[in-house]
């Protein structure tokens, strides 16, 4: 009878250190899977005289705004002369409740003078499009109005949530993804690089990240760390950034660039 009750024990004793082991070996399986599922190097990224950097050799990375008629005047020479590399300047807007198409009163200025202090140029444009039709109105007055510079970086389709409410509400996730495809692809095949833009809500939430990745994604998230686990090209990683030559607060973009 003891005998019997000492191979219970043994029995017991073996299988809970059997399950300890399988536990731990999980834990740490899972640890692995989370840090491989990590586009980057999360720990490459840091803050650098107040802008990101990427410290991985394998990487070019740019430090550039995105301004539109809100900045106002902006003096370029002096952005130029703070080390901005790059500049995303918005074309223009559909309205988000009445959906007429609205141009930006400084896009000519902005781009000609950041060409001019030889800071590269992308566009975005902010779409409340709700059907093909208004897409292709909307690349139609991108592409007129871009026809006459060297653009050099993406041009972007910008879709958000109106904190009023707006025309775009009633819209599906398909539909949004596929408003957004279609603007990427006629960008795409006009020869300019698209990119979408958007935080991580909008992007996982309101399309469809897998089909809409195919593109490059400009992120929008405010932090000094990093809360994409997929690839991005660009991040809006501040809107109050301090730039030299710009009145008030500017967003701060990072852009890589594998070489």
């Amino acid at each position: 009878l003891k005998i019997g009750r000492i191979l219970i024990l043994l029995v017991i004793l073996v299988l809970i250190v059997t399950g300890s082991v399988y536990c731990i070996r999980t834990l740490f399986q899972q640890d692995e899977i989370v840090e491989e599922k990590h586009y980057y190097d999360l720990d490459l990224f840091s803050m650098e005289n107040g802008w990101m950097t990427y410290k991985d050799s394998s990487y070019k990375s740019l430090t550039g705004i995105d301004v539109s008629s809100h900045n106002q005047y902006i003096d370029w020479n002096s952005v130029k002369q703070d080390g901005i590399d790059f500049a995303m300047i918005r074309i223009g807007y559909r309205g988000a409740q009445e959906g007429i198409l609205h141009e930006d009163e400084y896009f000519n200025f902005n781009i000609q003078s950041a060409i001019k202090n030889k800071i590269k140029v992308g566009t975005y444009f902010f779409s409340s499009a709700v059907s093909d039709d208004e897409i292709d109105q909307e690349v139609n007055l991108v592409l007129r109005k871009v026809k006459n510079y060297k653009i050099d970086m993406p041009i972007v389709f910008d879709m958000e949530e109106f904190a009023q409410g707006g025309r775009i509400d009633d819209l599906t996730t398909e539909q949004k993804t596929n408003l957004a495809l279609r603007f990427c692809e006629k960008i795409k095949e006009a020869g300019y690089t698209p990119m979408i833009y958007g935080n991580l809500t909008w992007l996982y939430q309101n399309y469809d990240f897998d089909k809409i990745s195919k593109y490059s994604i400009w992120l929008a998230s405010y932090s000094s760390t990093c809360p994409m686990e997929d690839k991005f090209d660009m991040w809006q990683y501040s809107n109050k950034g301090q730039v030299d030559g710009i009145n008030g607060d500017v967003d701060i973009n990072i852009y890589l660039q594998k070489k």
